[in-house]
């Protein structure tokens, strides 16, 4: 029983030790800063094995029959951590080469050196070192041996004299769930599992790009038209002085937004007979029909950008406005600013549009006698919001924000002063 306490002592202290030299350390998929297990990584569970390597034939005509249990991780990069359980790890280490346990890339604990403590506390107690040492001058210490062992050199079964050491091995076997503390790592191990412990049960196999066989869709987008501006009349009064028709003036805004051109290729494949002879002298041939790859059939879209919505703004400028409080209010007492800002589409106006077969959109918005009451230079707006494309239910390009502007010049008539 001291045995077995000490090896659970050594295993609770075993501390992160470094792994052979990388690029990038992948200990950094499993741990995070604080030393514990990333949230990211798959959990595997628990794998349980009956391999060869852990049923020996023992001095005395006895044997020991065992099973190999791992808990596993999977990282994100596919790299896989096998925990083994403290009776599977030491078989493990009697069995490096079969066990696979000379693949892995490092060892989160001590390293080997700590393997070396482990098989020293389990059973270095039970070994006929005199026997050893008679027959291995070789080995100057303890150490050495068990480095031996590690690297498959050295068969340690033979050197085992009476039954402590099988007392213990059993009591690990009876306490694993708590003594896994060693963790190993296999690099590509979700690429190359059947070479891991524990094999490829639970392991998420990732999928691998399909190498291109036609070249990637491209996109074109064309310039849109866009405008706004007054048509009627040639020289808007402001409102009340235009006795004859009263009209105010009219605005209109106009787009046109070419499609989208959106190229894709599409892989074209063809049935061929494909026979292999047959391995019967005089048989007839295994003939099955295999898919080849044939050509890159082009295929240009035009996709339409539909007008989502339109705006139209008119706004009189700062030097029109400081006119009409200034100048104009020097000579025309009580001149001021009836109405700077006008929504013209949606408000006094509307809007409609649509797109045609090939792919072009177009919307044209009015906004007719608009009642200017103010004299001077107004800014026309006019803001424009796309609805993006789209092919076969994916997104191609996102929806765009447009926007023109122009000048809307509206006029007064003063009458003389007479001294």
């Amino acid at each position: 029983m001291k045995k077995f306490i000490l090896v659970l002592t050594l295993l609770a202290l075993l501390i992160p030790s470094a792994v052979h030299a990388q690029e990038q350390n992948p200990w950094g998929e499993v741990f995070d800063s604080n030393g514990n297990l990333r949230s990211d990584l798959t959990d595997l569970g628990v794998t349980t094995e009956h391999p060869d390597w852990m049923s020996v034939d023992l001095p005395f005509g006895q044997s020991l029959n065992l099973n190999a249990d791992y808990h596993r991780y999977q990282t994100a990069n596919g790299n896989i951590v096998v925990l083994p359980s403290a009776s599977t790890l030491f078989f493990m280490a009697m069995n490096p080469q079969e066990s696979g346990l000379a693949n892995s890339v490092g060892m989160m604990g001590n390293g080997y050196g700590g393997l070396i403590t482990f098989l020293g506390a389990v059973a270095g107690n039970n070994i006929d070192w005199g026997r050893l040492s008679a027959e291995h001058p070789e080995y100057k210490s303890p150490d050495q041996f068990w480095g031996a062992v590690l690297n498959g050199q050295q068969d340690v079964w033979t050197y085992f004299s009476g039954w402590g050491f099988i007392t213990t091995l059993l009591q690990m076997s009876w306490n694993d769930t708590a003594l896994r503390t060693a963790y190993l790592m296999y690099l590509n191990g979700a690429q190359n599992c059947a070479s891991i412990p524990g094999g490829c049960s639970g392991v998420v196999t990732p999928t691998l790009p399909q190498p291109k066989i036609c070249p990637d869709p491209t996109v074109s987008i064309q310039q849109p038209t866009i405008s706004i501006q007054k048509t009627a009349p040639s020289n808007p009064l402001v409102v009340g002085q235009d006795t004859e028709n009263r009209r105010g003036a009219d605005v209109i805004a106009k787009v046109s937004i070419p499609p989208v051109i959106f190229t894709w290729h599409e892989p074209i494949y063809e049935d061929r007979e494909v026979c292999e002879p047959s391995t019967v002298v005089g048989g007839v041939p295994v003939c099955r029909t295999e898919s080849f790859f044939k050509e890159c059939r082009e295929h240009v879209e035009h996709l339409p950008d539909a007008v989502a919505s339109l705006q139209a703004t008119a706004a009189l400028d700062a030097a029109s406005q400081a006119w009409i409080t200034s100048k104009l209010g020097q000579t025309h007492y009580g001149a001021y600013v009836h109405q700077a800002n006008f929504t013209l589409i949606p408000g006094l106006g509307s809007w409609s549009g649509g797109c045609d077969g090939g792919g072009t959109c177009t919307a044209t918005g009015q906004a007719l006698k608009v009642p200017f009451a103010d004299p001077g230079t107004f800014n026309l707006r006019l803001n424009v919001v796309t609805t993006g494309t789209r092919f076969m239910g994916i997104s191609i390009t996102q929806p765009r924000q447009l926007s023109a502007d122009g000048t809307l010049q509206v006029y007064v008539t003063l009458p003389a002063l007479v001294p």
